[in-house]
């Protein structure tokens, strides 16, 4: 029987590497007052035009509760804001106020920074075969993460 190994499996070294861009990522949003989970919202809704709550949940493969916390956060400090669907009474739609944008125009050089400084420890056939095999591995798996 093979010795088992932590540090070798697969699980470990995901969430190893995903901490340590995670943590890299939170340290420098900080000095904006932001959070790796309230960028992800910021481009989703400022980058991507993705404006309903419930597409973003998707986007970000998280429940909708988790998102409605973070929404009610951020709105509460002034980073969105919300408004009933003038064509579906029933739905609501996120905007960036001016505050908003200005986060999130603050905030790119750093995301920014931290995606070029893993990516560039790879060569970029290595880097689309990473994509590759990620999309691989959650492939197939539908359910949706109580925090990101």
């Amino acid at each position: 029987m093979a010795e088992y190994a932590l540090r070798h499996q697969i699980g470990f070294k995901l969430s190893w590497a995903s901490r340590l861009m995670q943590q890299r990522l939170e340290a420098a949003l900080v000095s904006q007052g932001q959070t790796r989970l309230t960028w992800c919202v910021l481009s989703s809704i400022g980058l991507e035009g993705i404006c309903t709550p419930s597409a973003i949940a998707e986007n970000l493969g998280v429940t909708r509760p988790m998102l409605s916390r973070l929404i009610k956060a951020m709105s509460d400090d002034g980073l969105i804001s919300v408004t009933i669907d003038p064509q579906d009474g029933r739905n609501r739609r996120l905007h960036l106020t001016e505050k908003g944008h200005e986060t999130l125009r603050a905030c790119q050089p750093m995301v920014r920074d931290n995606n070029q400084h893993f990516a560039s420890k790879l060569a970029q056939e290595q880097m689309a075969y990473l994509h590759e095999v990620l999309d691989r591995l959650v492939e197939g798996e539908t359910t949706h993460l109580d925090t990101l």
